[in-house]
Formats: structure tokens, sequence, C-alpha cells
């Protein structure tokens, strides 16, 4: 009857538009989630739960969809469909809601890939270039192309267990001898989801035509959906698939490698960032044979990652909308043009390298030692992955700040108040989550 109601009631705050009904959305869900988190007898017998993954990830979801609303600031000015885009923010914000707080199978196979309509929408429709059709369709027929292995696998996994439910995932009993390809059929859209290297081709295009608020929903969460659905499944594989995790380690440190030096000779800032998240993300596959210590740095890698990626990209918007370019041969030299705006491009560029202060540094060491912990073998290519990591971060900050500014851009406006807390306000998690990393792990 709960779930019913909730339908209803979503639906019907969906069917208007307006700031309004964003925020009401925004407060109703906030309070479910922690009404959810301290008092499980409310929602027993129903499909929504909340444990420490998926609290995590429905508050870093309303964090970013705030962030969005506030970074789009100039389609209410301009009047750019603005209704518009409030309605697909809250229709993003909610079928979001509803896959991180599904307890059974099939419900989260079907919110998880209904968030793909509010992305594909943003993208289409407030987009740049007319390239954004084609990164519409790549990035459906890359994600539908997965889904139908893995809705296989969760008829066949509900059909074995007599139940769809996370609780029976945890049970044990016969698996069959073709388990290794059972895994990968039920991780695939994960993977693309992710994306792992290899399957990894709808997500630049994706984020190099979608508009600041889309990318930074890409980034936030939408990429945090494969490593949840990976960590939600590991737990009923662990320690069957021992070859397939091995496989998957080696695979995504190579992949990681690989992207790390496609990162080093893009000249579009925005895909050498969308390039840099395939790389940290490859690395929180890594998660080894689901150790405490990989879960949960796996966990303070996708919230550090989510915010620190989202303010990069907000960022590069802020230059794009005032230089109009994308290039980093004609976007250089911002520290004399835009000198408050670098102290921003400093700080997130040392947190993409998980540099010490941030909670990028601790979810990574977690990872490092969890794949060590794997295999010792792993330690020369965990060294060039962070050396490398290091790299590509620190030539998109040179790059963008320093040199000789192009003189077609006679000047360029500081940041304003409203870009200044957007990026405090991602800043902001990243610095003070260091200090309660022991919190995050109960």
């Amino acid at each position: 009857m709960l779930k019913v109601s909730l339908l209803m009631f979503g639906l019907m705050l969906m069917s208007f538009s307006g700031e309004f009904m964003f925020f009401f959305l925004y407060f109703i869900l906030l309070v479910l989630n922690w009404l959810m988190l301290y008092n499980k007898n409310m929602i027993s017998g129903s499909f929504f739960c909340s444990d420490t993954l998926s609290w995590f990830m429905i508050l870093l979801t309303f964090w970013i969809v705030m962030l969005m609303l506030l970074s789009s600031h100039g389609y209410k000015i301009s009047n750019y469909f603005y209704q518009k885009f409030s309605f697909t923010l809250m229709m993003m914000m909610f079928l979001l809601y509803l896959t991180f707080s599904s307890s059974d199978l099939l419900s989260f196979y079907i919110f998880f890939e209904g968030s793909l309509i509010p992305i594909y929408m943003m993208i289409v429709g407030w987009g740049y270039q007319p390239e954004r059709l084609q990164a519409g369709i790549y990035l459906l027929l890359y994600t539908i192309f997965a889904s139908l292995p893995l809705l296989v696998s969760i008829f066949f996994t509900g059909k074995l267990l007599g139940g769809y439910s996370f609780s029976l995932l945890s049970e044990s009993f016969m698996m069959p001898s073709w388990v290794s390809f059972w895994f990968f059929f039920s991780i695939f859209a994960f993977l693309v989801k992710l994306p792992a290297f290899y399957v990894h081709l709808w997500l630049p295009k994706a984020h190099v035509e979608a508009p600041v608020a889309g990318s930074m929903m890409l980034a936030g969460v939408l990429l945090k959906l494969g490593c949840y659905g990976m960590m939600r499944f590991m737990t009923f594989f662990e320690g069957k698939v021992a070859f397939m995790s091995s496989l998957l380690v080696s695979f995504s440190l190579i992949g990681g490698l690989f992207v790390s030096f496609i990162c080093l000779r893009q000249v579009d800032f925005k895909a050498l960032i969308a390039y840099s998240s395939v790389s940290h993300m490859g690395l929180a596959l890594e998660f080894g044979e689901m150790s405490l210590w990989g879960y949960s740095s796996c966990l303070y890698t996708c919230v550090a990652h989510g915010l620190c990626s989202s303010g990069l990209f907000f960022l590069s918007g802020v230059i794009y909308e005032r230089s109009g370019s994308r290039s980093m041969m004609i976007n250089k030299g911002m520290l004399e043009m835009m000198p408050s705006m670098s102290f921003w491009w400093f700080m997130y560029c040392i947190g993409n390298m998980a540099a010490p202060v941030v909670l990028n540094l601790v979810g990574e060491l977690g990872l490092l030692g969890s794949i060590l912990s794997f295999s010792f073998f792993s330690m020369v290519l965990l060294m060039v992955f962070s050396f490398m990591g290091a790299c590509y971060s620190l030539y998109l900050f040179s790059c963008t700040q320093h040199g000789m500014y192009y003189s077609g851009i006679r000047s360029l406006s500081d940041g304003m108040v409203r870009e200044y807390l957007i990026l405090f306000l991602h800043f902001f998690p990243l610095f003070f989550l260091i200090l309660e990393v022991d919190f995050m792990t109960y």
C-alpha cells in the first residue's frame, strides 16, 4: 500500500512544473530517506529499504540535483523551457531515489533503466551542438544492449531463490557449473553504466554534448548506479567466481591505464574530465574479493568522485559560458583573467588526483590496499596508475590556467556569487567527510 501511494504521490507532483513542486518533492524525499534509515519498522512489507550504501547514494543524489538547479539559473533568466527543465529534474530525482531505495531486484531493474529517460531528455533537449542526437543514440544503444542479459539473470535468480528480495542474495546454495557466464550476464549492464574501459565510448560523447547540469548528473550520480549494482550483486557471487574476479581486476587496471594516456592527448577540457571519470571509476571497480576495506573504500570513492567530478564539470561550464569554446588552445591564461576562479580549479584538480585534504585520498588509498591484498604483483601497475592520475590533473590545470591568453577573448568576467556558492557546496562535503570516514563504514 505504501508503494502504490508513494508512486501516485510522485506522479501527481510530476504533473506540476516549477520550483515550488521541485522543492516540495525534494523535502518529502529527504525526510522519507531519514525515516527509512532510523525507523525500519515503518516500511516493513514494502519494497523500500535503506542501509548505509543506499542512504549515502540517495543523499548524494539530492545534493547533486540541488546544485544542478542552482547551476541552471541561466535557463530561468532566458526562459529557455525552464519549467520543462524543472520537470526533468524532478523526474530524475524521483527515479534515482526509487532506484537506490528498492529492496528487490525487479523494481531495482525497472528504475535502473528508467533513469535513462530524463538524462536522454536533458542531452537532446538542452545540449549544445547538433551531435547531441548522436550522443543520445550512443547512450541508449549501449545501455539497452547490456540491459537484456541483466533482466534474464534477474529472472533466473528469482526463480532459483524463490523471490527477488536483496536479503535473499546472502543465502548460500549450490551454484550451477556455468556460474561464470551467469556472473558476466549479471554485471555487464553495470560495467556499461560504470563505465568500464572497452564499453565506455558513450560517456565522452554524452558529456561533451550535454549541458552543464546534464554533465553534473552523469558524473555525480548516474555513473554510481553501475558501482552500486556491482556492490549489491558481488555479495551474491562472493568466493564463487575467483577467476572472473581476477580477470575483472586485471581488465580494469589495464583499461584505467589506457584511459590515463588518452587523457593526456585531449584538447577539449570537458572530454578530458570525462575520460578521467572513466579512469577513476575503473579503479573503484577493483574492490577485490569484497573485503570490508575494499567495500567501504569503494563507497568513499563513489561519494568523493561524484562531488569532485561534478565540480570540475561545473567549472568547465563556467568557462564555456564566457568564451563559447571548450578548447584548451583558446581557454589559456585564466589565472590572469579569472584569478578567483583559478583557486577553485586548483582545489578540484588536486582532488581529482586524490591529494590530501579531500575524501578522494581515503577512497583511493583504501582501494590500493584492497587490490594489493588481492594481488601484490599489481603494485607496478598501481604506481603507474597513481602517477598518471596526477599527470592528467596537472595537465588540465596548467593548460587552462597558465600560458598566454587568446587575444580574441578581450575580457572575461570573474566568478559570480552564485558560482562560488555552487563550488563551495561541492567542496564542503569533500573536505569534511574525510573527518567522518569511520562513520561511513557502519
